[in-house]
């Protein structure tokens, strides 16, 4: 994606956005520059914080307990695993087994298991299995349709 800032000294501030096909790279911006990002509510040590989808690096349901994993910290969350896939797919955000979401974003590497499986480590070092039943896809998003992931 190329970028062009051009300053001005007079009028009003404009950003101007051109595409091919509106991606969820581009969705993302659009919201963020319109100022729709909007926070998930949490609670972390008995207090209500607000998360930005583009700090958690994966989404996992405990007990019928939705939990975000953060670089740090994990936080409770009172949406469902479903509720949240629906609204952040097109933010990265991924269902990578049947009890957890993971944000592609934050995936440093990943590696083949036996069985069909992916190690995905993420950013902050942590590992993540992605379950056979939900591999092919992750493979057709990440690689554009090619489907083996070294």
């Amino acid at each position: 994606m190329k970028l062009t800032l051009h300053q001005i000294t007079e009028g009003e501030d404009e950003i101007v956005i051109c595409y091919r096909s509106m991606t969820p790279r581009i969705e993302t911006l659009v919201e963020f520059v319109r100022g729709d990002v909007q926070k998930i509510p949490a609670v972390w040590e008995e207090q209500t914080v607000y998360l930005a989808p583009e700090e958690i690096f994966y989404l996992e349901n405990v007990d019928g307990i939705t939990y975000a994993y953060l670089a740090d910290k994990v936080a409770r969350i009172s949406s469902s695993l479903k509720a949240l896939e629906l609204r952040y797919t097109r933010r990265g955000f991924f269902r990578c087994a049947k009890a957890m979401i993971l944000n592609i974003n934050k995936i440093s590497y990943l590696k083949s298991e036996p069985g069909g499986r992916i190690r995905a480590t993420m950013e902050n070092g942590e590992q993540v299995i992605i379950s056979r039943k939900y591999g092919k896809e992750l493979r057709r998003i990440l690689k554009g349709g090619e489907e083996d992931v070294e």
